[in-house]
């Protein structure tokens, strides 16, 4: 009861944008773990070009060699035909639009809201990752692609940002809420 009481908690005390860290203790040995989550609502009208919409760090040495994270999204859109990319990007640098490790993206086009999950490993490495290569953000899926790897270093800070981009620059992409949740593992 009160690790759900500091979890909310924590939820409660985040930024907009620039989200704010927030660490737990670890639970019964456990090794505690840090979130990041913004507050509300981030607009994207007015370009077609990619935009960051949040970016959130994960503090350097937060995972420890086998530690993951997860991801949470909720975006909103036009509900039109044409495309919304919503693309998630793992990189050394806050609010990177270009280079860095790509998940796919996923891109909707004639329905209005999406929720992505996504789950990042150290792979017995600070500085090797694994994830799910599913196009669309779902990690509840099969694909045919292999799993997606990267290389980035996890003693030093890392940033996962949430970016978009649309087809027609009068419609609009709502980053809703977006929350990382870093969980610790030797």
């Amino acid at each position: 009861m009160m690790r759900r009481a500091l979890i909310a908690a924590v939820l409660l005390v985040s930024a907009p944008a620039l989200a704010q860290l927030v660490t737990f203790p670890g639970v019964g040995g456990g090794g505690g773990g840090v979130v990041v989550s913004t507050t509300g609502p981030v607009n994207l009208t007015g370009t077609t070009a990619e935009t960051n919409l949040a970016s959130l760090r994960i503090p350097a040495n937060s995972m420890g060699k086998n530690g993951a994270v997860e991801i949470k999204a909720l975006w909103s859109y036009t509900n039109s035909a044409n495309v919304k990319t919503l693309q998630p990007r793992f990189t050394s640098t806050a609010g990177a639009t270009s280079g860095g490790v790509l998940w796919p993206n996923a891109a909707p086009t004639t329905t209005a809201s999406f929720q992505m999950l996504l789950i990042l490993h150290n792979n017995n490495a600070t500085n090797s990752q694994t994830a799910f290569a599913n196009a669309g953000g779902s990690p509840f899926a099969s694909t045919a692609s292999a799993i997606a790897t990267s290389s980035l270093d996890t003693t030093a800070d890392t940033f996962i940002n949430l970016n978009g981009a649309l087809a027609l620059s009068t419609e609009t992409l709502t980053l809703q809420r977006a929350t990382a949740t870093v969980f610790y593992a030797p």
